[in-house]
């Protein structure tokens, strides 16, 4: 389980004023690592500079409903420094951990106007920032509603930020960024399950992009397997023995983890039959990686989420037959399939089964461990800052983040970015 203790992608806050408060924070010069939440949009490549909120909880909810606290406004807040400009600054809630899921707390924020949330440790937490950086700050099963970025830090670094946020005389800027390792050529490494919906949508979503950026990246898919008591579960296993089992991806339906993993075994196969090693590029990652490309893999799993649904009908579900139907569609020839499928499933599974994530469901760049939500534009996001020399691709497909605020006086784009 080595892959739980990579390290994530980098979650930096770099205090930018008052002083004393810079100066505080003089031996990291001004910068508080943590650890970003698995849910909302980092800004990946990017870095933005924000004002700190705090509002005192008051009805003992600890950040955690609407009416505990009070934030200032964006139009309030660009008010009370009056300066116009100052609306360009983006609107930074500051909350502490407790009582609730870091969900909750993030919508609340978000529903009061934040533009990205800080939680801070609990009060008496003795977790120092190393601690809290190996934290995983997780979805709750309601993510998908939160659209900002937020972060966890320790309590010691955060009480000092909220003693001056907390002082109405004044202002406390910081600078967020998020980084990932950089590299000549990106490695993207995807733990999922052949039948999980959400990833069939991010891989359909996904692929147009990764299309684009097929000179510069090597992409590896890898499945969650794991070991059952023999005799338990059958339908969940390759066989009897438990050794290779997935999920039941429709509890009650006709889909059995069983029929997951022999999927899983044929996208591992088509994508090691028809992946090209772009070695004539004369591009080189620093651990000796090339960009690989698989054009049927990524046009078969484009393709994969509709044409066999888990709820189709006959030989349009889910399933080895579907599939077959599908490799076809795309040219991709099925006997070459089946027979990988013959000789390398114990193998493949057995692979899979060794080296797990640190989740069913999880992303890595370069190494290290994708934080946000698993959606198209914000992977690509991450990739992008993932290169040494960004390739022309990014340029296409990444726009500069922007927020539509409207400070007193009148409406506009802020664009509160350093680069």
């Amino acid at each position: 389980l080595a892959s739980a203790l990579l390290p994530a992608a980098r979650a930096q806050i770099r205090v930018m004023s008052p002083e004393a408060l810079v100066q505080r924070f003089s031996t990291s010069e001004g910068r508080i690592d943590g650890s970003t939440a698995t849910f909302g949009a980092p800004f990946y490549g990017q870095r933005l500079l924000g004002r700190l909120v705090y509002g005192e909880p008051k009805t003992g909810h600890q950040h955690c409903r609407g009416d505990d606290y009070d934030v200032p406004s964006v139009d309030s807040t660009a008010a009370h420094y009056r300066e116009k400009a100052e609306a360009q600054l983006l609107h930074i809630v500051v909350v502490r951990r407790g009582k609730c899921s870091f969900v909750t707390k993030v919508k609340v924020a978000q529903d009061k106007g934040a533009h990205a949330v800080v939680i801070v440790d609990k009060e008496d937490s003795t977790l120092t920032a190393r601690d809290i950086r190996r934290i995983i700050v997780a979805d709750d099963g309601y993510g998908t509603a939160i659209e900002i970025p937020s972060l966890l830090i320790s309590a010691k670094e955060g009480d000092a930020l909220i003693n001056l946020a907390k002082d109405k005389n004044e202002e406390v800027i910081v600078e967020l960024a998020w980084s990932v390792p950089t590299d000549h050529v990106v490695l993207v490494d995807l733990w999922t399950s052949s039948a999980s919906q959400e990833s069939l949508k991010f891989l359909r979503d996904w692929a147009p992009k990764r299309r684009a950026l097929n000179d510069a990246i090597k992409f590896i898919p890898h499945f969650a397997v794991f070991r059952m008591q023999e005799n338990d579960y059958h339908d969940l296993c390759y066989d009897a023995k438990g050794e290779y089992c997935a999920e039941d991806p429709d509890g009650s339906g006709p889909i059995t983890g069983s029929v997951v993993l022999w999927e899983d075994v044929r996208q591992l196969c088509i994508h090691e039959k028809y992946k090209v090693k772009r070695d004539d590029l004369k591009l080189v990652g620093l651990s000796g990686d090339h960009p690989e490309y698989a054009k049927e893999y990524w046009e078969y799993m484009e393709k994969l989420l509709d044409a066999c649904p888990l709820d189709g009908k006959d030989d349009k579900q889910f399933g080895k037959v579907c599939s077959h139907n599908l490799m076809k569609t795309v040219g991709i020839d099925v006997d070459k399939i089946e027979a990988c499928v013959r000789t390398d499933a114990t193998r493949m599974l057995k692979e899979q089964r060794a080296n797990t994530a640190w989740s069913p469901r999880a992303l890595r760049v370069n190494g290290w461990r994708y934080t946000g939500a698993v959606e198209a534009d914000l992977v690509t996001r991450a990739i992008c800052a993932g290169f040494v020399s960004s390739p022309a691709a990014c340029k296409e497909l990444i726009e500069p983040v922007t927020f539509l605020i409207e400070p007193s006086g009148g409406g506009g784009f802020g664009s509160p970015f350093l680069g």
